[in-house]
């Protein structure tokens, strides 16, 4: 079929001696790919056995990583004294529910199958596994060699299937000592489930083979607790001894092995469900005497590389094919050269007017962002002339208070210079003194109001830097108490011993407070007992204000809407419904949150929650 599809190119192109090298070509590479195949193979061979041995390794760490992980947990185990209480006291029934609970605890802790506690006999007197239908209580291991190793004060390892819950497994053990008297043996046993279990989808098997060459672990189930090479009768009899495997289940794998290759060693397994061929790779382990053995099938090494060659030859065939239609095309080629040259110089002209047209949007688009930031600056600055409109809006309605402040003082102060000035001329001095002090602190309150007044209307045009929040706070409360609704109001805050101290700017702060305890006090205006209270606290880099009040609470539907800008819950020409969303913007500046929910008691809670900072130092503490 190439052929006559070559042929039939070649009478296209007119070219029949060309057709002919073409296919001349073809076979001639087709001959040189089946001569290539041996070397082939052997690439593919050398590449399946660096593939082995990396998975050898891999293999080789897991085990001696999953074995020396619990070399040392028995004797961290055995340590605990409530051990020696059980075993010098066996019959105390009080003991033993703890110390198996404890154990059972603490094999889930470490990861381990079983944990148990054997006295000098053998016998197990607690577990782990109390709870299970296959418990180690009341079974004696003394047949085990971990079990006679450790009660000679030395710790022990030992693998064999378990003869009551019939798993595999790794077993560990230490003495459990009263001063240097071995009185005990504690051991923990370890299943390799979980170790072959990584195994599955390699693509090769895997044994992990012991001393005696009994396959303990591998990635085909019948290959476990098999021998690599036939056993001796000494042999035989210590793993009878020991019970540490069913004899009739330890038989040959039935397997032969030669070079193949210099560095390959080939397995054949003459199994009669699954013959096969292997490249075998083995690699010691740190368990003394254990190998570690990938086995990876030739088979799918002769099929990577017939598999190559196929594509080889056809990418040959193709190449050959391709020569072909390129000389078939090259006269179509060179017209269609001659109008894609006409195609270009017209594209050409359209890019340079698509060019244009965009240089223009670009010039358009620059204009706009321009206009934006001057929009953005703008915005910003009313932003700040807003804040500050609200400040004197609330210091308007803070006038009539302010009068009564301040007007209050003055009378009095007027009455305390009459009064000072009687006793003067009367020559009582004393009574004279009393007045002036008073006076003196008649001016110290008004001094005060004055001084909160004046900080609270200041621009701000302050840079962010640490302040002291409780005293903000207070600030704030004082500027509050100004207004005429306030003093019934019960304002508790108990701020912390330690200063805490705050990333932001005072006089803001001090704003976003005022807004938030103007809303509860307007919030609370029909109550016979209005009360807020105030918490501060410091976190883990954050410090956070809440302010509660006794009030209604704000409407559960309306929640999302309270920062949004003339969003108010007041009676018409009561508010703007500026003053809380200024605040969010104020709170967000610094790099902080502001947020509100109802408490689940009734009210409304508010939460700033600022940027904790170090106290200051120097001059800028000075300046605070």
């Amino acid at each position: 079929m190439v052929w006559r599809m070559i042929a039939r190119v070649g009478m296209r192109t007119s070219s029949p001696g060309l057709a002919l090298w073409v296919a001349l070509g073809t076979s001639l590479g087709l001959l040189a790919t089946i001569l290539a195949f041996p070397r082939v193979e052997a690439s593919y061979l050398q590449r399946a056995q660096a593939e082995g041995a990396a998975t050898l390794r891999l293999v080789t760490d897991a085990v001696d990583q999953a074995v020396g992980r619990f070399d040392p947990v028995p004797k961290l185990i055995a340590d605990d004294p409530i051990l020696v209480e059980l075993l010098r006291n066996p019959g105390n029934q009080g003991v033993i529910p703890f110390v198996n609970e404890k154990l059972r605890q603490t094999a889930l802790s470490v990861g381990a199958s079983d944990v148990y506690v054997m006295d000098r006999s053998g016998l197990t007197v607690a577990a782990s596994n109390y709870r299970s239908a296959s418990s180690f209580m009341s079974m004696n291991f003394a047949y085990r060699p971990y079990f006679s190793r450790a009660l000679t004060g030395e710790a022990a390892q030992f693998h064999a299937l378990g003869t009551t819950s019939g798993e595999r497994g790794f077993f560990f053990s230490a003495p459990v000592l009263d001063g240097i008297e071995v009185i005990g043996v504690l051991a923990v046993k370890v299943t390799v489930d979980a170790i072959e279990a990584n195994w599955a989808g390699a693509g090769r098997e895997i044994i992990v083979a012991d001393e005696n060459g009994i396959a303990f672990l591998s990635s085909r189930a019948d290959y476990r607790m098999r021998s690599l090479l036939p056993l001796s009768d000494g042999v035989r009899g210590r793993i009878a001894q020991t019970r540490q495997f069913p004899l009739d289940a330890v038989t040959p794998i039935p397997l032969s092995a030669n070079v193949i290759a210099p560095g390959v060693v080939e397995v054949r397994i003459e199994d009669a469900t699954n013959p096969a061929r292997y490249l075998s790779e083995s690699q010691p382990l740190q368990l003394p005497g254990w190998h570690a053995i990938v086995l990876t099938p030739l088979q799918n090494v002769r099929v990577q590389a017939i598999n190559a060659l196929v594509m080889w030859g056809l990418a040959l065939t193709a190449v050959a094919l391709g020569a072909l239609v390129l000389l078939q095309r090259r006269a179509s080629l060179l017209e269609r050269v001659r109008i894609e040259k006409t195609q270009n110089d017209l594209l050409e002209l359209k890019v340079q007017e698509r060019t244009a047209d965009l240089n223009d949007s670009n010039a358009s688009l620059r204009t706009e962002v321009a206009e934006r930031h001057r929009a953005e600056e703008r915005l910003r600055k009313t932003q700040k002339e807003l804040i500050q409109a609200g400040k004197l809006a609330a210091l308007g309605q803070m006038s009539a208070a302010l009068s009564h402040e301040i007007n209050q003082p003055l009378a009095a102060v007027k009455s305390y210079a009459d009064n000072a000035s009687q006793y003067l001329k009367r020559n009582r001095i004393d009574e004279a003194g009393e007045n002036i002090q008073r006076i003196s602190t008649m001016t110290d309150r008004m001094a005060e109001i004055s001084r909160h007044l004046r900080n609270f209307a200041r621009q701000p045009g302050e840079a962010l830097k640490p302040v002291p929040v409780a005293e903000v706070v207070r600030e704030a409360i004082a500027l509050v108490q100004l207004h005429e609704r306030s003093p019934a109001a019960q304002i508790a805050f108990n701020p912390p011993d330690a200063t805490v101290w705050a990333l932001g700017g005072r006089l803001r702060l001090q704003q976003v407070l005022v807004n938030i305890l103007n809303n509860a006090l307007d919030a609370m205006a029909d109550s016979p007992s209005p009360a807020i209270d105030i918490h501060l606290a410091a976190h883990e880099g954050t410090v956070s204000i809440t302010v509660r009040d006794h009030g209604p609470g704000l409407p559960a539907d309306t929640l999302s809407q309270v920062f949004d800008a003339f969003y108010t819950t007041k009676e018409a020409g009561a508010g703007m419904g500026l003053g809380m969303s200024i605040s969010h913007n104020i709170v967000s500046d610094f790099g902080g949150t502001l947020s509100a929910e109802n408490h689940p008691d009734g009210g409304a809670v508010f939460t700033v929650v600022l940027q904790h900072q170090d106290a200051p130092s120097g001059e800028e503490a000075v300046s605070q």
